[in-house]
């Protein structure tokens, strides 16, 4: 029983550190564009607002492939779809790493975010599907710990180059992960769910008994095909189950975190930290790429301290706190650039209150929105359901990101600050109100909780959950 039980262990930890490594790819990406574009337009001359498109490409193309992920995740698999995602972002590293002109740099960064955008769908609905539901929350937050693990190693990657100003060769460092994250996914099993949906019931089985014992696995198989009961999981489906109130209710919860954590900033500022950095004060390149990292580094230590907290305090408790935190950093942030001149001063109290967001958002929004996307919608839309909201989740962050420049020369710095602390307030409202606890809960549990409230016409409140 102890050598089933540890190989068990060995087996989820294998999983896990794979299927997550896509995270260090989709972090390395978004954070890698922060100390590129210091330097790319001295050889490829861009405008503000073609800047931003290149900052913004990555989230465009990761919009179209979130959009169509879902079904073809149900209908060739999470884990084939892994490999093709990969394969696709291998491709946009090499044309990135060759570009010459502007037109060639945005083609490479729309590829790269259609292999992201299949990342963002595939990993953790592949995760969610397989792992035990005590370490669950943990299992789906190493996949954000390693973004953030990725966005400092971009942080550190920008800065090795940034003497010789090579940003050809910090986008080709990401090909590093990418080749590990293939090799990796050739290796994983499929998922139980959607091998039942495939009607293999012996191979699920399998499947489960390599991380549960045979009770669990025995019982969490009946209740996988129970809930996959008239199973129809695309995006026609989503829409004609949307008429049902257990359907729709964790559905518009699910879309409303989608957008909000976006408006809130999160993608832009880290992907303009160092601009911003510049813009306050902090002249230097390297001064602001050092900045950079700072931040950086405090988003992946926050996000391994709260990986431990995950389990232990729950989803929503996290969230709320994470949101409140950031509304409060981003006001200070406003109230600095409009008080202050620009300076010294002015630029490393900027970076202080960028940290205090960063920090506030990698201990709420950004380890527990996987799950709540994951964990929330019900079997028969999860999929398509996930697509959806990551279509609207990256276009929110890539209309945001193409506006961003733009909208500091209307409204300010000032402004933007200020309009991103108003989405962070109704997104702690959301969280603080509305959204359940799912704490070492099944995702079948999970949707029994959502019918059960139906079904006696009750409120679901994160106390009752």
């Amino acid at each position: 029983m102890l050598i089933n039980r540890l190989q068990q262990n060995q087996f989820i930890a294998f999983i896990v550190f794979f299927a997550a490594m896509g995270g260090i790819i989709y972090g390395y990406d978004l954070g890698i564009i922060a100390g590129a574009l210091l330097f790319m337009h001295k050889s490829i001359p861009m405008s503000d607002m073609q800047s931003s498109f290149v900052v913004s490409a990555v989230l465009g193309g990761g919009a179209i492939a979130t959009l169509i992920s879902g079904p073809l995740a149900d209908l060739f698999g999470r884990r084939l779809m892994i490999i093709v995602a990969t394969i696709i972002f291998l491709v946009g590293v090499l044309l990135l790493s060759y570009a010459h002109q502007y037109s060639e740099i945005l083609v490479g960064r729309l590829t790269q975010g259609i292999g992201i955008g299949i990342i963002t769908i595939t990993i953790p609905l592949y995760l969610s599907e397989s792992l035990p539901k005590h370490i669950r929350g943990r299992g789906m937050s190493v996949f954000q710990l390693l973004l953030t693990f990725g966005i400092l190693l971009a942080s550190l990657v920008g800065l090795y180059y940034a003497p010789q100003e090579n940003w050809r060769a910090m986008f080709l460092s990401a090909g590093v992960p990418g080749i590990i994250l293939f090799l990796g996914a050739l290796f994983l099993p499929n998922s139980p769910h959607w091998l039942l949906m495939k009607k293999r019931d012996r191979q699920a089985l399998a499947v489960l008994r390599l991380t549960r014992d045979e009770t669990q696995a025995q019982k969490e198989l009946f209740a996988i095909k129970k809930s996959m009961q008239n199973h129809q999981n695309n995006l026609r489906s989503l829409f004609t189950h949307l008429r049902e109130k257990k359907v729709w209710f964790p559905v518009l919860i699910v879309f409303s975190v989608a957008s909000l954590q976006q408006l809130s900033g999160i993608n832009s500022f880290l992907q303009f930290s160092a601009y911003l950095l510049q813009q306050a004060g902090l002249q230097s390149n390297i001064t602001a790429m050092l900045g950079n990292t700072v931040i950086t580094c405090a988003n992946f230590v926050i996000t391994f301290l709260a990986l431990f907290l995950i389990d232990r305090l729950g989803r929503t408790k996290l969230l709320s706190f994470g949101t409140g935190g950031m509304v409060v950093a981003l006001v200070f942030s406003g109230l600095i650039y409009f008080y202050l001149p620009y300076g010294t001063m002015k630029g490393y109290l900027l970076l202080l209150g960028l940290t205090g967001y960063i920090l506030t958002y990698g201990v709420g929004p950004g380890v527990v929105v996987w799950l709540v996307l994951s964990e929330l919608l019900p079997n028969k839309v999860r999929s398509s359901g996930m697509a959806a909201a990551l279509f609207v989740n990256s276009m929110m962050s890539s209309i945001f990101a193409s506006l961003f420049l733009t909208m500091t020369h209307h409204i300010g710095y000032v402004g933007v600050f200020y309009l991103c602390a108003f989405f962070s307030f109704l997104y702690f409202c959301l969280a603080y109100f509305v959204i359940p606890e799912t704490n070492n809960k099944t995702l079948e549990e999970i949707e029994e909780l959502f019918s059960r409230k139906t079904i006696s016409g009750g409120n679901l409140t994160p106390a009752e959950a």
